[in-house]
């Protein structure tokens, strides 16, 4: 995608980050992609303030935001029927993107994980992926949120949990398989940039 295509000019995005340096340095990312409506606060105190006084498009979230963290706010706005802002994109922004940190903002809600320290293109790739691949929100008893599920590699057993998962018809074997010296040649081949 070119840059300058998303279109965040009328948008009202929110940077909530106790460190003003980072920020600083976010804000004016955006600003470089043209975003003319920007908010920074330090806490989540400021952020549930911002949210009632008016709808947000984008909120970016340090995960240990004060008082209790990007992951608790996120499970709040999230769970807030009544808020107008409820289905806005949240991204989390974290120096620990091991797999349990990624999980956790998951699990709470948020549409993506951003690693800190961010670069520009990072950041553009993160709110173009969100902004082209919308992926519907789920309500359920424990959770609501964008669908946890990037992309859908098959159900167990061929059939899905959800009413709008389709079965999947799995194909009979067509043919030899490969051998695994095959396998690893072809491997081989593409590491070393051959055909």
């Amino acid at each position: 995608m070119a840059k300058g295509s998303l279109k965040l000019h009328d948008l009202y995005i929110v940077v909530a980050d106790a460190n003003a340096f980072q920020s600083t340095l976010v804000h004016g990312m955006l600003r470089g992609f043209g975003a003319n409506n920007v908010l920074e606060v330090r806490n989540s105190i400021a952020v549930l303030q911002a949210l009632s006084q008016r709808r947000v498009d984008i909120l970016l979230c340090d995960a240990k935001l004060p008082v209790d963290g990007g992951f608790a706010l996120t499970r709040t706005i999230r769970c807030d029927k009544e808020s107008q802002n409820r289905i806005m994109p949240i991204f989390i922004m974290a120096s620990d993107t091991r797999e349990v940190t990624v999980n956790a903002a998951r699990d709470a809600g948020a549409n993506m994980v951003i690693a800190k320290p961010m670069s520009p293109s990072a950041l553009y790739d993160r709110l173009s992926w969100v902004a082209l691949r919308p992926r519907q929100y789920v309500d359920t008893e424990t959770y609501f949120g964008p669908d946890r599920r990037f992309k859908i590699e098959g159900y167990p057993n061929g059939v899905g949990r959800r009413r709008t998962d389709s079965n999947v018809e799995v194909a009979e074997e067509a043919g030899p398989s490969l051998e695994q010296d095959d396998i690893d040649s072809l491997f081989k081949a593409a590491r070393e940039g051959r055909d």
